[in-house]
């Protein structure tokens, strides 16, 4: 464990993912033969994948325009087998209902490996969106029944029911919860064939809900970038990899 804490303690931050989570997906790699992952909200987990399993190819999507930058600047220049791309958030009607989600699946579509992945973590889009249920109902063509799912920030009511709805459709199997530190994390797998075509009915999948989320995830976005930007006159790094994104 305390090889994880040396490498990768001085790049988390208070939004990347915590030590505990990487100390539990490295044991988790010892144990299986892991050929590819597909990960949503890119970062210091990317960064994870990418060293810890050289041999892997890594596809990441991240809503965030900076993070994806972020991510691609700390990678190794040798991390040839890491794929991260900018996937905008859109409105997009999915199993009968509106959500917001990551534009991703055209470029999946072109990269992805010719066997389903055999990891895929959910780390994004934020919570308060409602937009990570829409991620599998999407990416569940690219998984099998052998594929290990990793929900993030498990310990929220948010993920909590989105698993709960994910189940109305999907057999889900081997549902764990795995406390890492202050947070937990889930772990199941899924059979990927629907068992029925459309979502139940929820007032948060709404169009005109979808529609004030996207507005307010817009303006929060200005304010934080005009934050980033009085950081940057006031000669103040907000977080430890701004200074290794803007060296790019």
């Amino acid at each position: 464990m305390t090889n994880i804490v040396d490498e990768f303690a001085g790049r988390v931050n208070p939004v990347s993912i915590n030590i505990e989570t990487l100390q539990y997906l490295d044991s988790m790699i010892k144990t299986k033969n892991i050929t590819s992952v597909l990960e949503f909200g890119s970062g210091v987990s990317t960064e994870f994948w990418s060293e810890k399993l050289p041999d892997a190819t890594i596809v990441s999507f991240d809503n965030s325009r900076r993070y994806t930058k972020i991510t691609r600047s700390r990678l190794n220049r040798k991390a040839v087998n890491a794929t991260v791309s900018f996937a905008p958030l859109r409105i997009k009607k999915i199993f009968g209902l509106h959500y917001i989600t990551c534009k991703f699946l055209p470029k999946l579509r072109k990269i992805a490996p010719p066997k389903p992945f055999d990891v895929m973590l959910i780390d994004g889009p934020p919570g308060y969106l409602y937009a990570r249920e829409a991620t599998l109902l999407q990416a569940y063509p690219y998984l099998d029944e052998n594929t290990l799912i990793i929900l993030d920030d498990a310990e929220r009511q948010i993920e909590r029911e989105t698993i709960a709805r994910w189940s109305s459709v999907f057999k889900i199997t081997n549902l764990e919860y795995h406390d890492v530190g202050q947070k937990q994390i889930a772990t199941f797998n899924i059979e990927p064939k629907p068992s029925q075509p459309t979502m139940s009915k929820s007032p948060i999948y709404t169009r005109s809900k979808m529609v004030k989320l996207l507005l307010t995830f817009h303006r929060r976005n200005i304010m934080h970038n005009l934050w980033i930007l009085k950081m940057r006159l006031l000669n103040r790094e907000p977080f430890p990899d701004q200074k290794m994104a803007d060296s790019e």
